[in-house]
């Protein structure tokens, strides 16, 4: 297996400006003024599409000539997200199955099913502590949470 010079050249600074975040996987979309900013940083500083890669944590600059396109076209407002979607006809309400009965009300429950829920419930819920603790013990998956919670 033969490694571009150019893509370890790219992961040495990527660690260099940002740590071992700099090398996990990322795919992330991108807001306009955030685009701006970048194109703009190209524009005055002069730097080359992979120096700004580094320096914004962008994973390659194949992200960033898009942008550049887009912006030469239309300006700020050709970075804004499209809609990728448009529907001619707005979507059908789904059917709700004539043939299942409606579930009852807590008062119509008796004892017994009551202790039936709340062990099914109690069983769901252990099952997804058990799942954020797996997720949370991959250092990989810990480090991308912390990084997309600290973005909201």
């Amino acid at each position: 297996m033969t490694l571009s010079p150019s893509l370890l050249r790219r992961w040495v600074k990527g660690y260099e400006q940002h740590g071992a975040a700099g090398l996990i996987a990322k795919y992330s979309h991108y807001d306009a003024q955030f685009k701006l900013k970048v194109l703009q940083c190209i524009e005055q500083d002069g730097l080359s599409a992979q120096q700004a890669c580094v320096q914004f944590d962008i994973r390659g600059p194949s992200s960033i000539r898009p942008w550049k396109r887009l912006y030469d076209k239309g300006g700020v407002e050709a970075l804004h997200p499209r809609r990728t979607r448009e529907f001619s006809m707005p979507r059908k309400p789904s059917k709700q199955s004539s043939t299942s009965p409606p579930t009852p009300t807590d008062s119509e429950l008796t004892p017994k099913q009551m202790l039936e829920e709340l062990e099914y419930l109690r069983a769901e819920n252990a099952y997804l502590k058990k799942l954020d603790a797996l997720i949370q013990a991959d250092p990989r998956t810990a480090q991308a949470r912390k990084r997309r919670l600290s973005k909201d």
